[in-house]
């Protein structure tokens, strides 16, 4: 009995990875079983210690033989399995049996953070501050826009939006709020856009080796001006070394981010060392043409889900170099050389998996095909986000405790800002003067900090928990206990930025 309860659990297994279970009820008593060894199935006569209910000829008794020997199954499951499923059909006849890669079936498997925009934190763009920083920009260097998505836009003027309009936002079956809006809203010259999400080497690693599936919906806006509404997508891969952010300026992506960025738009020479663009074709219900490894997709003016695959190498072709980390980007070339309110993208429901690449008779590409959309919980996104990238503007309508702090003199205040969360690696740093400090031990009046920078008395590096800043402002007697806070009005200014991006 034990043993076909273990058999019968091959098929439950694959079943209980798209979260419904099933009872094998002995049907699959005979055949191998992942991960075990060979055993007998039924017998001729009965095995001491055993009853008649098990073998067929009944009784007990030393002599009895294995009537039928079940081989060992494999070791284990390469996601490339087909399991028999029934699709309901619309139309009212039976339903329709297919065979379904156990890999499509699996759940926890989005390796981009973010890419549900109705969790997004967007912590550069959630205030008026925020979306007037990055409106009509033309970065020539990625810049963070929602939290971990990068925008690049050499030529074209761009602004960059979550738009929270819900006639415009709301996708069918993923019924979001909100989506990332990037739309050409300046006049002059136009040139591609691209928005893209790097990956550091941990984050990577499942995707090497494997076919990376990339997909996401996608809206053009009614006058969106690229030929035939056409947007290009990357998978990219590179060779470099994972490294800490970089923040040339403030909001700047990470080394790897913004270098990924300029290959995306055509630079490939700038790229990171191998960057390799890497899409091999279109997952299916998708129609692409794939050129040098880049997708071009005729987009469509109302909701659409879009996906493409590349097979990820472990090692850069023809080398023993490794490859280490993995890049996304979704891009389109305005031609229109005035703004117009309607020339833009949106996306939404971003996801990047790991599925098996193997050629098989049945799946000669592997497995190329996206899952169903993983939401996870706003707090899990959140903790995620922030793992990467802590954004605090001072932007608040109230008074808002930041951190606490000492006078070191009568001028100075040195204050420890705990990140939310312990982020990816010793953050880079950047700031704009803002926040206050208050002015004497009373507490009863406050002084703005004429500038902000990490602390140089006591450390001058910040650790992935946190960072000591000193806060330049009349103060009040050294040794004294003070608080940052934010300012509390619409003029504040300070902004702290840690970036642990790759």
């Amino acid at each position: 009995m034990t043993r076909k309860l273990a058999s019968a659990g091959v098929l439950a297994l694959g079943l209980t990875l798209a979260g419904a279970v099933a009872w094998g009820a002995g049907s699959f008593s005979t055949l191998p079983v992942v991960g075990d060894t060979s055993f007998c199935a039924s017998y001729i006569g009965s095995p001491t210690g055993q009853t008649g209910a098990t073998g067929t000829g009944g009784g007990t008794g030393a002599g009895a033989v294995c009537g039928q020997t079940v081989p060992a199954g494999p070791t284990a499951l390469t996601g490339e399995e087909l399991i028999p499923a029934d699709i309901p059909n619309t139309i009212g006849a039976q339903p329709l049996t297919v065979a379904v890669p156990a890999a499509m079936l699996q759940n926890s498997t989005n390796k981009l953070i973010g890419g549900d925009f109705t969790t997004n934190l967007a912590q550069r763009l959630q205030t008026t501050k925020g979306i007037a920083a990055l409106a009509s920009t033309s970065p020539t260097a990625a810049i963070i826009t929602a939290d971990r998505w990068w925008v690049v836009a050499p030529a074209a003027g761009i602004t960059t939006t979550i738009d929270s309009t819900a006639s415009s936002a709301v996708v069918p079956a993923l019924n979001n709020t909100k989506a990332l809006r990037v739309a050409r809203t300046s006049s002059g010259a136009a040139g591609i856009a691209c928005v893209g999400q790097t990956l550091d080497a941990a984050a990577s690693q499942p995707l090497i080796g494997n076919n990376a599936v990339f997909s996401f919906w996608e809206e053009n806006g009614s006058t969106q001006s690229a030929t035939a509404g056409n947007i290009t997508v990357n998978v990219d891969y590179t060779s470099a070394a994972d490294g800490a952010a970089t923040q040339a300026t403030l909001g700047y992506a990470g080394l790897n981010g913004s270098l990924f960025a300029l290959g995306d738009v055509g630079l490939t020479s700038a790229g990171p060392t191998n960057m390799t663009r890497a899409i091999a074709g279109a997952a299916p219900g998708t129609t692409a043409t794939v050129s040098a490894g880049v997708a071009t997709i005729p987009a469509s003016t109302t909701w659409t889900r879009y996906g493409v695959y590349a097979p990820i190498p472990v090692n850069v072709p023809g080398t023993t170099t490794p490859v280490t980390s993995v890049s996304v980007s979704i891009c389109w070339t305005p031609t229109a050389a005035t703004a117009v309110a309607t020339d833009y993208i949106e996306i939404e429901g971003a996801q990047l998996e790991a599925k098996p690449s193997a050629a098989t008779p049945s799946m000669p590409a592997g497995v190329i095909s996206p899952s169903a959309f993983e939401r996870r919980p706003a707090a899990v996104e959140s903790v995620l986000e922030q793992y990467y990238w802590y954004f605090n503007y001072e932007n608040q309508s109230t008074i808002t405790p930041i951190a606490t702090c000492e006078n070191t003199a009568t001028t100075v205040a040195n204050c420890l800002v705990p990140f939310p969360v312990a982020m990816r690696l010793a953050p880079a740093m950047k700031f704009t003067a803002g926040f206050q400090a208050f002015a004497q031990v009373a507490e009863t009046s406050v002084s703005a900090c004429s500038a902000l920078a990490l602390s140089a008395s006591y450390a001058t590096v910040a650790s992935n928990q946190g960072a000591l800043l000193a806060c330049t402002a009349s103060v009040g007697a050294a040794g004294t206990a003070n608080e940052l806070t934010a300012l509390g009005t619409s003029s504040a200014t300070g902004i702290i930025s840690a970036s642990a991006e790759p």
